[in-house]
């Protein structure tokens, strides 16, 4: 008897721990809570920003000691000196920043699953002169991928879009630089010049995907730094051993690798409501300039509060750029502004006024990708290499600090209608 009880209380626990819920997914640069200099209280999401303040706490107060003196030629070194020690080197934590950055990000906006090949066509009618000349450029990208054809409703002599797909890939990631100044603008920091040989790291990757919205991801650097990162269709989750397991809120939105010329179906989709801007030149590519935004009900989704951290999405707006000549898309630029803010201690009631808050911190990462390389692989047009270059701008008075990250990625091998794969090779961690 007292055997079943026993066993009885270790499925209950075991239920218990699966049933635990995954903390929100933090968009931008990554920092190691247990690196913080004091004890951190709450719950697990509110403990990943406090560690997040507590490293620009105390990278604010070395930097203001070190500028004017000259330890300033090194804006990162006061500051990991301070709050890392022996154990975390510098080069580590940007190899930590660049999987926030470049590992996983999503797309701004999430895609209507259910389009056929009519949604796509070109029309005028009731149509603003911006969104409709946007769907005459996403129709002929569609026509230059090859993709058109295959989701042509009733087509007898065409299999149909993929529906599924595997990729391997390799990439090259470097930190290139890192600025700190006031705000007044009264002292400049490179640190990134005399240390890009130990912050070049390589990696593989490899990405699995069924259509419309499962995938699944795994990046690792030769340093050993990782990611892990996929989505059932419902939820998108992203693993890293440094913050553990975390979801993305709001609505489910695409992997931004799987939209830079790799599924040109999914590209169409989120450019679907799109509208033209001005014309611009890429290299030598004369291009048409498409933007999507995200809309106020899907960003203000993605916040989270009140608590002693309240998280809050500004804007996230993305570019795609398709060449005039041959309709591709060839360059891909997005922009997120993100604000957090500590609840003051001697107020407990949350409120938004930056008045009413302790510390307040804007960051601003911009990632601009060159997509090249096009390739048909079974009857698709698909880019083979690119390069991926993101800016992070942190402001935290008085001091504005930029990191410059870079990206060299290139596919390997790629293959469609994989058998056997299922639905449940795509569940998140929990399950």
């Amino acid at each position: 008897m007292h055997t079943d009880t026993t066993k009885a209380n270790e499925k209950r626990a075991l239920k218990q721990q699966y049933l635990l819920p995954l903390t929100p997914l933090r968009e931008g640069p990554e920092y190691d809570h247990v690196t913080c200099n004091r004890k951190l209280q709450g719950n697990l999401k509110e403990r990943l920003w406090d560690g997040v303040f507590d490293w620009f706490k105390t990278r604010k107060k070395n930097d203001a000691k070190a500028c004017g003196s000259s330890n300033c030629g090194d804006g990162y070194a006061t500051g990991d000196d301070a709050i890392n020690g022996k154990k975390y080197g510098r080069s580590d934590t940007r190899r930590r920043m660049l999987l926030g950055v470049l590992g996983c990000p999503l797309a701004p906006i999430s895609v209507d699953v259910k389009c056929s090949s009519s949604d796509f066509h070109y029309n005028i009618k009731d149509v603003p002169i911006e969104r409709s000349t946007a769907q005459y450029i996403i129709h002929q990208y569609l026509a230059a991928t090859g993709c058109l054809k295959m989701i042509s409703v009733g087509s007898q002599q065409q299999p149909g879009y993929y529906k599924n797909m595997y990729t391997t890939g390799t990439v090259k990631m470097t930190c290139c630089e890192t600025e700190i100044s006031s705000v007044e603008g009264e002292s400049v920091t490179d640190s990134g010049r005399g240390s890009q040989a130990t912050d070049n790291v390589n990696g593989c990757f490899v990405l699995w995907q069924m259509v419309p919205r499962m995938w699944s991801l795994e990046l690792v650097l030769s340093s050993g730094n990782k990611v892990m990162a996929g989505s059932d269709g419902n939820t998108v989750w992203s693993y890293t051993p440094s913050m553990g397991t975390q979801i993305s809120k709001g609505p489910q939105r695409p992997l931004r690798r799987i939209i830079q010329g790799l599924d040109p179906k999914s590209t169409a989709m989120l450019f679907a409501k799109a509208e033209r801007l001005a014309d611009k030149k890429i290299g030598d590519e004369e291009c048409f300039v498409l933007k999507v935004c995200a809309g106020k009900d899907d960003v203000m989704a993605r916040n989270y509060g009140p608590g002693n951290i309240a998280v809050e999405v500004l804007r996230h707006v993305l570019y795609g750029y398709f060449s005039q000549k041959s309709g591709l898309l060839v360059y891909m630029e997005d922009s997120q502004l993100t604000r957090a803010m500590v609840e003051n201690d001697t107020d407990s009631s949350f409120s938004s006024d930056d008045e009413n808050m302790e510390e307040v911190m804007y960051w601003e990462t911009s990632i601009g990708s060159s997509i090249g390389d096009y390739r048909e692989v079974e009857g698709l047009m698909v880019a083979h290499q690119g390069r991926s270059i993101a800016t992070v701008f942190e402001v935290q008075q008085p001091y504005m600090y930029r990191t410059r990250f870079e990206e060299l990625w290139k596919i390997d091998d790629i293959a469609f209608n994989i058998p056997g794969l299922s639905s449940h090779s795509f569940l998140p961690p929990s399950h």
